[in-house]
């Protein structure tokens, strides 16, 4: 991952409300800085976990299937990552597949390795705000929540 990265610099100008808000969810919010990218900002421990997470899914996969991460701070606090489009309808994900279904979908070749391998939810997966279009292909922009953040994090009992 880029070791060029003046975090500070992102900070000062963060703090200073120069990026614009693009989303925010119960442990992260996403900033545009402008560059082709996208700041994930950790909130809380939630958040934290997430940013790890997706790095190392970055790290791990070759598929072009993942919008990649950049940079991750050490202390997991920030994400930089490639900014795609936003998508507002699954079926944009599914035409570009040639499925009808998000069931054909996950059986495709190369996406029914990623439940299993990186304990990724469908559920999660199916909604289209943690889908981007980048440089016109659909990939996943929000990876961080696998059952494992759900359990530790999110589930009641």
């Amino acid at each position: 991952m880029d070791t060029g990265i003046n975090l500070s610099a992102i900070v000062n100008n963060l703090s200073s409300g120069s990026y614009p808000l693009l989303g925010s969810g119960s442990g992260r919010r996403v900033y545009d800085l402008h560059n082709g990218t996208v700041l994930k900002a950790a909130k809380n421990v939630k958040g934290y976990a997430q940013n790890q997470i997706e790095a190392i899914i970055s790290e791990m996969d070759d598929s072009d299937l993942f919008a990649k991460v950049l940079f991750i701070s050490s202390d997991n606090r920030y994400l930089i990552m490639e900014k795609a489009d936003p998508v507002t309808d699954f079926s944009e994900i599914l035409n570009y597949f040639h499925v009808k279904t998000i069931r054909e979908l996950f059986q495709l070749n190369n996406f029914n390795y990623i439940p299993r391998k990186y304990n990724l939810l469908i559920s999660d997966l199916r909604r289209p705000v943690n889908w981007g279009m980048l440089q016109g292909r659909p990939v996943i922009i929000d990876y961080g929540f696998t059952g494992r953040i759900r359990r530790k994090y999110y589930s009641i009992f």
